[in-house]
């Protein structure tokens, strides 16, 4: 086989393209697996959070191509447009040289994002955090401020390496020196409210729904090294909400724990918008993508408040992830819409890594029966959004399956 053969650049571009771009490894291997099927050429692909590893050629001839690359970050933009090459390739409607171009123009075309952008982003997810959380206006206040100064030392990350190692420290250090200043010398607040608030976009809830879900799909090892990954980010948190308290004092250790409960009609209906714009801006979402985004969060967010209401309160994350993945599938389907921009805006909104995140904060406070309680509320969560999600799949099966020939 030609080293310079279209197809085989194709294979090696597109995986490269869909891992920065965010795609779970499962998808990553079953995408590649269709195009390498529909352009004539044998593939074997094992995909890692950190690597990518090609082998085309029959069984004794082949050519491998190992990635080193870094763990990709969701880019829902760039996801929905390599789709578009990709079903685009499947119907026939391209060429392998053709698609080789269009992934190269896409991964060309995506730039860092202007830093009011990530600030803008930032500050409303978090405002619309407060507001889901039951925050009154002191905790919203708070958390739009940490969130202002997060998007910040976002923005600063994406331009440089040596930030961006460091971020999860820094965004956690500075949310606990905002809300130890604001308690000095303003009032107190609710800590867990505006501190989740504050970091819930960093917060692995994402991340560790995604390993169980590659753990269920038998990549073992992926799904292992992103629980591992999981973990990292976490003790980053509570390493950087260490040094902020070390900093304050601690009277943030000893602010009130429990949520005011301020939930309102109105504040209700509007904290998903507000989150789904932050989450549309961070995520990099196409414009046209925007309404769909702003649905999957309202549909999420009433689903997850009204069935405790209906008796339903163990299984809420298993309904809701359920009602998320049966209307991604069939949205993707029937109306061509990118998986990405219905399923991860609405596994966002979930958010089972603040419970996690929470729980670290109660060994700070040496309260480590809460903070095991809390831990292992998180991980059911996570397993009953998988399989939530999972079991949708039976219902409504993902069209790139369909589309396979």
């Amino acid at each position: 086989m030609d080293v310079h053969d279209d197809r085989t650049e194709l294979l090696l571009a597109l995986g490269r393209g869909l891992h920065q771009a965010g795609i779970t490894t499962d998808a990553l291997e079953e995408t590649l697996s269709s195009v390498a099927h529909s352009c004539g050429v044998e593939l074997q692909v094992n995909a890692l959070p950190t690597s990518l590893m090609l082998a085309t050629g029959p069984a004794f001839e082949q050519r491998l191509i190992i990635l080193r690359l870094e763990p990709g970050k969701v880019h829902l933009r760039k996801l929905a447009l390599l789709e578009g090459v990709v079903d685009a390739l499947r119907r026939g409607r391209c060429s392998a040289a053709e698609a080789l171009a269009d992934v190269r123009a896409i991964d060309t075309a995506v730039q860092a994002a202007p830093a009011l952008r990530s600030v803008l982003a930032y500050a409303l997810l978090s405002t619309g955090t407060a507001l889901l959380l039951g925050g009154a206006s002191g905790e919203v206040m708070v958390s739009a401020l940490i969130g202002v100064a997060i998007g910040g030392i976002a923005a600063a990350g994406e331009r440089s390496r040596r930030v961006d190692r460091v971020f999860e420290i820094s965004a956690a250090f500075v949310a606990t020196v905002i809300v130890g200043l604001w308690e000095h010398f303003v009032a107190p607040i609710s800590l867990y409210v505006v501190l989740i608030a504050g970091v819930v976009q960093l917060l692995p809830g994402y991340s560790l729904t995604t390993a169980l879900n590659e753990l269920a799909n038998r990549n073992l090892v992926s799904g292992t090294a992103r629980l591992g990954g999981v973990l990292v980010t976490l003790l980053a948190l509570g390493c950087g909400f260490a040094l902020g308290t070390g900093l304050t004092g601690n009277a943030v250790l000893n602010g009130p724990t429990v949520s005011p409960g301020h939930l309102t009609a109105v504040s209700t209906a509007l904290a998903p918008i507000l989150m789904a714009g932050g989450i549309a801006l961070n995520l990099h979402a196409r414009l046209r993508d925007l309404g769909w985004i702003v649905a999957s969060c309202l549909a999420t967010a009433t689903l997850a408040r009204f069935l405790p209401a209906l008796g339903i309160t163990q299984a809420t994350p298993f309904v809701t992830a359920f009602a998320i993945g049966l209307a991604t599938n069939l949205a993707a389907r029937y109306l061509r819409i990118p998986q990405a921009v219905v399923l991860i805006p609405g596994l966002l909104v979930l958010v089972p890594g603040s419970i996690s995140y929470e729980s670290l904060l109660y060994v700070f406070q040496a309260d480590t029966t809460d903070a095991l309680s809390l831990a292992v509320r998180a991980l059911l969560a996570a397993i009953l959004i998988v399989a939530g999600f999972l079991t949708s799949q039976l219902l409504a099966p993902p069209p790139r399956r369909a589309n396979v020939r």
